[in-house]
């Protein structure tokens, strides 16, 4: 694996310990929403640096379902608050 493995990686990880700090408090869901998108475009542009078909296709489908994961959590916060 090389640095641009890891660094995808690292996004998603990123993502998924940012995903626990969102709570129904929160004034501003949309930075947290933009956080996480240049997130998932970062980890998928060190995914496909990587060079490998392999790793490009886990590590984009990992990031891609991290931000459907929050997104939808997002959803779900929004709907139970009315």
């Amino acid at each position: 694996m090389n640095k641009y493995d890891w660094l995808s990686l690292m996004m998603v990880g990123i993502c998924i310990v940012l995903s626990f700090f969102i709570n129904e408090n929160n004034k501003y869901p949309g930075i947290f929403l933009l956080v996480f998108s240049v997130l998932t475009i970062t980890g998928v542009i060190f995914a496909f640096l990587s060079k490998k078909w392999s790793n490009i296709i886990l590590r984009s489908a990992l990031n891609i379902a991290s931000f459907v994961f929050f997104f939808f959590l997002l959803l779900a916060m929004g709907i139970g608050e009315r």
